[in-house]
């Protein structure tokens, strides 16, 4: 069902991009007071604009959960790295 399949390019570029916050949501929100963690919708909508909705209200929403493949790919990414500086590292020990 899915067409035109690809890899994810430049996650660390993209994560560079965003940041993950703690917040206090406002009065005019039914959590009001309460402390939440997440993102900020227009940091994403730069990016990953894709991931980012309008509501009706004219509220921003993310879709954390297509998020999930960016964050994969991050961290595959980060593994062949220290991999890498492992295999570097091995050599100058021996």
């Amino acid at each position: 069902l899915k067409l035109n399949v690809r890899a994810i390019p430049d996650t660390w570029e993209i994560l560079e991009q965003i940041n993950g916050y703690l917040f206090e949501w406002d009065a005019n929100d039914h959590r009001d007071g309460q402390t939440d963690i997440g993102v900020i919708a227009q940091e994403i909508e730069k990016v990953l604009p894709d991931v980012v909705t309008t509501r009706d209200n004219g509220y921003k929403a993310v879709k954390y959960e297509k998020m999930v493949a960016l964050l994969i790919e991050a961290v595959k990414e980060q593994q062949n790295q220290i991999d890498d500086l492992k295999t570097i590292i091995d050599g100058y020990s021996k």
